[in-house]
């Protein structure tokens, strides 16, 4: 129960946070979407392996919250500075084609370097193996989804706010 408000305390921090250096309420959103493809490839790593989730799977979790976050940051702003000087979908592409090297670069590290101890068979790594499994698979899984998702994302927020100002002149010629 303690874990779960803590969750909940961070997840609203991170929301918080990135809505004020965002100046946005939905853009934090769409950073932060990339958090339960996160916890869809900790579940299936878990199930493919053969391990249970535990405490420190959900501690695990928690962090790769932060990891995968830091992804879609990475990504996120580098498409808003290139939509300042070009198109909306060239900001995309582009921004998306910049930033995959660092994101695939930082994910396969961090990976990289877990994987050892999920292979690792003493007894006194035994309770480490379900963290490491939830950060190496929902970190593989949430690294390929984020450079698709959150671009799509981006776009599809962009054709709510254009759907959204459309209304409101059409609303405003009416009256």
């Amino acid at each position: 129960a303690d874990m779960r408000i803590g969750a909940v305390v961070g997840l609203a921090g991170i929301y918080v946070i990135l809505a004020w250096v965002f100046a946005s309420y939905v853009r934090p959103l769409v950073v932060m979407s990339i958090i339960p493809m996160g916890f869809v490839g900790a579940v299936v790593g878990h199930w493919l392996l053969g391990y249970n989730l535990t405490i420190l799977s959900m501690m695990a979790l928690i962090g790769l919250s932060g990891i995968v976050v830091n992804n879609s940051i990475i990504l996120v702003t580098t498409i808003e500075r290139r939509w300042r000087r070009q198109a909306l979908y060239e900001a995309i592409v582009d921004g998306s084609c910049d930033r995959l090297r660092a994101i695939i670069l930082t994910s396969a590290t961090t990976i990289g370097g877990l994987t050892p101890l999920m292979f690792e068979r003493s007894l006194q790594a035994q309770f480490l193996i379900p963290m490491a499994l939830t950060l190496v698979f929902g970190l593989a899984c949430a690294t390929l989804l984020v450079l698709f998702v959150v671009p799509a994302l981006i776009a599809v927020q962009d054709d709510f706010r254009r759907l959204f100002r459309l209304r409101q002149q059409a609303a405003f010629i009416e009256a």
